[in-house]
């Protein structure tokens, strides 16, 4: 790179809006040999263990020098790959789902902030954009500022029944990388004509599980052979992260005399922002203002 961290204008694009659009990253010789390689194999995913030369391609780009220097930033030193590469809106299903993520409540694992000049973000999708996608096209979506909320994705603006206006699909060119945090709102669109080729990769922070592991060893949680007699409160604070029986992790709650493990795995989160059920306020409303700071 020409410069030794990110300008003032990316930090406070990506720390706005919750992506960062980097043009141009890949040459047209770089595209054209990864849709070759696609068309080969004719697969969507599971590129990092194809037979080479398929394979060298996609391997590069996990540690590409442009991705790494910005992700190092972003994420910070020691990310990792937590899901590997694979087409956006491939699997079945996939598209037209509603929108995920929305950074209320909040969950350390994938939350983002800013505080004093320091940036806590535990998880990026790295898209590589590998034909264009023109407004009106459809596939990616995203709701700007989202990784920021303190306020709860109205129900209808997740389904997808209600935009509010702030829905928004990016325009990109072959080439570019899109950096997307992942606790920002966003989903895959029904495309409108012929499905664009969109690779994501999904990194998180060093100290952070966001998913299951691969392989069978993910299957199989290990615990102490005297913790079989243990209550489930005891063996709750003893689950393996990664393993699929605890993904997602037990929770534990106390009234102060007395701990128990939860029937539901949502965050517990002391939120200053409680649901009156009463109240006059629309929730809608609310949401559109956090996110923007008006409301017309």
């Amino acid at each position: 790179m020409d410069r030794e961290e990110m300008s003032n204008e990316e930090n406070y694009a990506f720390d706005v809006a919750g992506y960062l659009h980097v043009p141009g990253v890949l040459s047209r010789g770089e595209v054209e040999a990864l849709n070759r390689a696609l068309d080969e194999a004719g697969a969507s995913e599971g590129m990092l263990g194809w037979e080479a030369p398929q394979r060298d391609l996609f391997r590069d780009l996990l540690v590409h020098p442009q991705l790494v220097w910005y992700l190092n930033q972003i994420i910070g030193h020691g990310f990792r790959l937590d899901q590997a590469p694979r087409l956006l809106g491939s699997r079945e299903g996939e598209n037209g789902q509603g929108l995920v993520g929305g950074d209320e409540p909040r969950n350390p694992s994938r939350a983002y902030f800013l505080q004093n000049g320091r940036r806590s973000c535990q998880g990026v999708k790295a898209i590589w954009v590998l034909e264009d996608v023109e407004d009106g096209d459809g596939g990616l979506v995203v709701v700007q500022a989202s990784h920021k909320s303190n306020v709860e994705t109205p129900e209808d603006l997740a389904t997808g029944q209600d935009d509010m206006g702030l829905v928004k699909q990016p325009v990109l060119k072959a080439g570019d990388l899109f950096l997307l945090a992942e606790p920002a709102l966003q989903g895959m669109r029904p495309w409108t004509g012929v499905p664009k080729r969109l690779l994501t990769y999904w990194y998180a922070g060093r100290a952070v599980i966001q998913s299951n592991g691969p392989g069978p060893g993910a299957e199989i949680e290990t615990r102490p052979e005297w913790s079989e007699s243990a209550p489930p409160e005891q063996k709750a604070v003893m689950y393996r992260p990664g393993a699929k029986g605890s993904n997602p992790p037990p929770v534990l709650n106390t009234d102060g005399e007395k701990t128990w493990v939860e029937e539901s795995s949502e965050v517990i989160h002391p939120s200053i922002y409680i649901r009156d059920p009463n109240s006059k306020i629309d929730e809608k409303e609310f949401y559109f203002w956090d996110l923007n700071g008006y409301l017309v």
